[in-house]
């Protein structure tokens, strides 16, 4: 239990609150030294506005015992907005009560932990919506298995911005007609979220930019996205069947990052604005455009195209056949491809594809006309992953960046005399390989909606 605990809040977004705060001041010289010697209270002749900014950074009880310094501290702790949250792994059900009761509000963020007493839990969660929880409400379970879920108040708090849930259950829609007016970023991290519940809330939030699936395991198992506002869906580490993409008219990017065993079938049925993809694991991972399911022999028409799409980032193993035979009917569901990133997976009895399969390959828009980058990470030096280098350097017209990323059993002398014995059709074509120390492909740049790249080398 303690390791998945870790796990989750390894995930959760970071602490209002420093359990390790530390205040330091610093004074003009002249007025240090003709303070030397005195007793003087540094921090009592600070603005009003930055002692706030201290108090919404202590823990809540230290913040709230910085009432009994005086009568202008009291003040200011109760015009500060509230932060419920004790540095650690969330503030208990009691503490939060006696602090919502002892503060007029608005709560600017929440971090709670469960408790076995569920009437607390109701009345901290009432006294939250009645109080307009503004930024943050992290909720966090410590029990294991996963039995508790967070009451249903929590659908009602329309100030709410952001919702993340770890180690709980999702609170249960039924009867309740979800009012998440501002809810801009939605995680879920080992949690269990039935289906109905999910599409239930995610069409009635207007402002939903952000979904995070993290870690989530038996359930949701399918998840059929509606929103008119969602920019970024992040599949992390979890098992679903389905993802399907039923009518997303902004977003701009689905992002996976698989496991073992996780077969997920990907459906993009309305998504006119889908710029980024990934990573796709080929071996996986079933693609479905409109009503065509993309396999070996499929003929890719004009309606199984998304021509929005700007970067894509695939998993493959070069030594099964069955794979590196798929990789060019992919390519060319994506005939605007600009940058394309491949993380060689290695295979347990691989099969090399020859150069003549890729000789073979017809015409593939993306890689003659517009793909500029093209990334190849963990290459071992096998003859599958160079002839697919070799295809994409003679055919790609506008080329600019090939960066290959080797692994400690490759020579990247080898690969490199390889790759530049063959050249490449772009003359601005910047060839690199270099020794792969590490990756930039992590969790907080797939949820980093600002980032134009999250896989970016």
């Amino acid at each position: 239990m303690d390791d998945a605990l870790a796990a989750v809040l390894s995930y959760l977004p970071p602490h209002a609150a420093s359990a390790t705060a530390f205040l330091s001041h610093s004074f003009p010289a002249a007025e240090a030294a003709s303070l030397d010697g005195e007793d003087e209270d540094r921090i009592g002749r600070l603005p009003d506005a930055i002692c706030r900014n201290i108090i919404s950074r202590l823990p809540t009880k230290d913040a709230a015992r910085t009432a009994v310094l005086s009568s202008r501290w009291r003040h200011l702790w109760v015009s500060t907005s509230l932060v419920l949250d004790d540095g650690a792994g969330g503030l208990a059900p009691a503490a939060a009560a006696a602090a919502l009761a002892s503060h007029p509000g608005p709560v600017r963020s929440a971090r709670l932990a469960s408790s076995q007493d569920p009437e607390a839990v109701a009345s901290v969660f009432a006294s939250l919506a009645a109080k307009g929880v503004e930024d943050l409400l992290v909720v966090v379970n410590g029990s294991w298995p996963v039995e508790w879920r967070v009451p249903s108040d929590v659908l009602g708090c329309a100030s709410l911005g952001h919702l993340w849930i770890g180690l709980c259950q999702f609170p249960d829609t039924s009867g309740v007609a979800p009012a998440l007016l501002s809810l801009h970023e939605l995680g879920i991290v080992h949690s269990c979220a039935q289906d109905r519940d999910l599409h239930a809330v995610i069409p009635r939030c207007p402002e939903l930019e952000t979904l995070a699936l993290v870690l989530t395991q038996d359930y949701p198992s399918f998840l059929h996205i509606w929103s008119g506002s969602l920019r970024g869906v992040v599949i992390w580490k979890s098992k679903l069947r389905e993802v399907h993409l039923d009518d997303v008219p902004n977003l701009d990017r689905l992002l996976v990052e698989p496991i073992a065993d996780a077969a997920t079938h990907i459906k993009i049925i309305k998504a006119p604005k889908l710029r980024t993809l990934g990573y796709f694991d080929v071996g996986l991972h079933q693609l479905k455009i409109g009503n065509t399911v993309i396999k070996l022999e499929t003929k890719v028409k004009p309606n199984a195209m998304v021509r929005t799409l700007r970067t894509l980032a695939l998993k493959v193993q070069f030594g099964v056949e069955d794979q590196v035979k798929l990789m060019p009917i992919l390519l060319k569901c994506f005939p605007c491809l600009e940058t394309l990133y491949i993380t060689s997976v290695p295979s347990e009895a691989p099969v090399s594809a020859d150069r003549e399969f890729w000789d073979q390959v017809g015409f593939t828009e993306c890689v003659y006309s517009h793909i500029k980058k093209l990334v190849l990470e963990a290459v071992r030096g096998e003859d599958s992953e160079l002839a697919f280098l070799n295809f994409v350097m003679g055919r790609a017209q506008i080329l600019e960046d090939l960066l290959v990323l080797v692994d400690d059993s490759c020579s990247r002398d080898v690969v490199l005399g390889r790759l530049s014995s063959e050249g490449c059709v772009s003359a601005d074509a910047r060839v690199v390989v270099e020794r792969q120390d590490s990756t930039v492909w992590g969790f907080q740049s797939a949820m980093d909606l600002f980032q134009s790249d999250p896989f970016g080398c």
